[in-house]
């Protein structure tokens, strides 16, 4: 069952362990990882689906920006997109 408060509280922790994310991109790593525990599962489908109920939104929406989350930048959808230089997030990923 999906729940805003504990996800919200989820986002707050990203952010401030990952400060390199921009908001949009702690946002979907937050979605990411909160909907793989509550669906005891990493398949794209099983996550977009469960945050799709929790979030009332339609389900190929939140798929669409889970999977934008790996593709490189020439995939993703939009003019603002950028890529995540990873190497910025090892340094803060090992001190958390």
């Amino acid at each position: 069952m999906f729940c805003q408060a504990g996800f919200d509280q989820w986002l707050t922790t990203i952010m401030h362990h990952l400060s390199p994310l921009s908001k949009p991109q702690a946002t979907v790593l937050a979605l990411w990882s909160f909907g793989m525990v509550l669906a005891r599962s990493c398949a794209l489908t099983a996550v977009s689906h469960l945050l799709a109920k929790g979030l009332k939104r339609k389900e190929q929406t939140v798929r669409q920006q889970l999977r934008e989350w790996y593709y490189d930048v020439p995939r993703k959808r939009g003019t603002k997109r950028q890529a995540l230089p990873v190497e910025t997030c090892f340094p803060v990923l090992a001190g958390w």
